[in-house]
């Protein structure tokens, strides 16, 4: 699978929130204990399974807003770089 074999690092990592009551927290916390793992092992397997479940989904989509994010990101640094007149110039000692 893509996201096991791969980690996921730097900019490629996204943190995701959600509000839970504390009822569902809890009984989700007891069903975590119940299985012998932690909170976040026990999310991460359940979407990995979602994800295992929808392959179609996952290739194709997940390259393609990778590719998308990067071309952003590059199109955002091109027009700062223009905005402040910045280049970038190669050689030795160049100040």
């Amino acid at each position: 699978m893509v996201l096991k074999n791969n980690p996921l690092s730097g900019e490629e990592r996204k943190i995701v929130s959600t509000r839970l009551y504390k009822s569902e927290f809890l009984y989700f916390e007891k069903l975590c204990e119940k299985e012998g793992k932690k909170v976040n092992t026990k999310l991460r397997e359940m979407i990995r399974k979602e994800i295992e479940e929808n392959p179609e989904l996952t290739n194709k989509t997940i390259l393609m807003k990778i590719k998308q994010g990067q071309d952003e990101d590059y199109k955002r640094i091109e027009s700062k770089r223009r905005e402040w007149k910045f280049e970038i110039l190669g050689g030795k000692n160049v100040q």
